[in-house]
């Protein structure tokens, strides 16, 4: 089944048509052969065989017997006059025997037969959060690509506009109606925007490594923001709501309440040693010359009887190993205690990140509104004489953060609504296609 539900997928890409590669096709790729993804899944099915395990600790245990040996000796003993007299001996000696045994009590057998359905249900909820978790961070990296690579177009449009600067100085420096100190100060801005964009490139190769790393391959373009961005509001739109969400389906929380009730069925596990056990056995046995004295003789017999075992006095191990899984037991009673708390705080901060990212995308709009016209007004204000060289370089910098902050802005706002959705526990395909909305445009990610 699953080797079908690959090789459908594999078609399906292979259908894809050669455009940009959106977030959704990321994460359909990353099902396919992200290393981290396929481990978890092999995870989970390793995880899942506990049950089976635990349960056959309580059938039936049949074990078969089989010997074949050939004796060459020597046997003495006394006659009737006291004489000794030496026989040889020399015959071979077969055995077979079957045995089936039927745990009736068995305490700890049972302990483990519970824990073996817990442990898969922990193995589930570690899949679930090891699964958000991939896809939390496949869309931080998916956006950190989107952002270095447009950090190098806003670079390289800053590094433009300081080259005209520097070249517009000079003109000026030598008509005489500019000062060296004009061409220096553009000269250092032009320096470090070079220097900035060799920075924004190292930051891209770097981007996209950590891409590859999570699905196996690197894209050749990917879909970047359009520029319609809308941010509705939050659904609930209180905190309380989501805190409560958080604490019935985050599956690291799950996963440590389940780890804790594993703890707590340890300590039974522990004293059952304490316990007597019953079990039921049933024997056959075939026999040919098995001993000295069945020589020639073959025998065939079955039993059934039961076994009743009761430990008496172990050293003391016993009983420090169950003080050992009382104090791991409330050690993973505090764990979920500590988990539960930091669900909180991450629900807390991504839902705040939600909200203050949407007016803070809505400031930074405005913001990149108002330096585009400082930087006009400062390039009119210069012709007219009431601004300075220095005023035209503050601007065009001021241009580059307001853009960059911007994006930035945009795609830490789609991020937080990913976290958000994976600190309750909900994070899925639909929250991803919701994402996936807002882009569209094709970014080529060479330069």
């Amino acid at each position: 089944m699953l080797v079908r539900q690959i090789l459908s997928g594999l078609c399906c890409l292979a259908c894809l048509p050669a455009h940009a590669m959106d977030l959704l096709q990321a994460w359909e790729l990353l099902q396919l052969q992200g290393p981290t993804y396929r481990a978890a899944v092999h995870e989970r099915a390793a995880g899942l065989e506990n049950p089976a395990i635990g349960r056959a600790g309580l059938l039936p245990q049949i074990t078969a017997r089989a010997s074949k040996s050939q004796v060459d000796g020597t046997q003495e003993q006394q006659n009737a006059f006291g004489q000794r007299i030496e026989n040889d001996l020399d015959y071979d000696s077969e055995n077979l025997s079957l045995q089936l045994r039927q745990p009736l009590y068995n305490r700890q057998k049972m302990v483990e037969y519970r824990q073996g359905k817990q442990r898969a249900s922990y193995s589930e909820a570690v899949f679930d959060a090891k699964t958000q978790n991939v896809a939390v961070r496949l869309a931080s990296r998916y956006f950190d690509v989107l952002l270095t690579r447009e950090t190098i177009d806003l670079s390289r449009a800053k590094l433009k506009a300081f080259e005209q600067q520097v070249a517009a100085a000079k003109r000026r420096f030598d008509l005489g109606d500019g000062t060296i100190t004009d061409v220096d100060q553009a000269t250092a801005r032009r320096d470090l925007a070079q220097a900035g964009v060799i920075e924004a490139e190292d930051n891209l190769v770097v981007a996209l490594r950590l891409l590859q790393e999570l699905l196996g391959n690197n894209p050749d373009q990917l879909a970047t923001l359009h520029a319609e961005f809308p941010t509705p509001p939050l659904q609930p739109d209180n905190l309380q709501d989501w805190l409560q969400k958080a604490q019935l389906n985050n599956p690291s929380l799950r996963a440590r309440q389940l780890n804790h009730g594993l703890a707590e069925e340890e300590v039974k596990r522990a004293s059952s040693a304490h316990w007597p056990t019953l079990d039921l056995v049933l024997g056959y046995t075939d026999s040919e010359s098995d001993s000295l004295s069945t020589i020639n003789q073959t025998n065939r017999y079955s039993s059934i009887g039961l076994e009743f075992t009761m430990p008496l006095y172990a050293g003391g191990g016993v009983s420090a190993r169950v003080r050992q899984a009382t104090a791991s037991r409330e050690q993973a009673g505090e764990e979920v205690n500590a988990s539960r708390e930091e669900v909180f705080s991450a629900t807390t901060r991504e839902f705040r990140g939600v909200q203050s990212g949407q007016a803070r995308i809505r400031a930074l709009q405005q913001a990149v509104i108002s330096s585009e016209r400082a930087q006009d007004s400062a390039r009119k204000g210069f012709l007219a004489g009431s601004s300075t060289n220095v005023d035209i370089l503050n601007a065009e910098e001021q241009v580059f953060i307001a853009r960059r902050d911007l994006l930035e802005a945009k795609l830490r706002y789609l991020l937080a609504r990913l976290q958000l959705a994976a600190a309750v526990g909900l994070l899925g395909e639909d929250d991803i296609l919701q994402v996936n909305a807002y882009l569209g445009p094709e970014l080529a990610l060479g330069y």
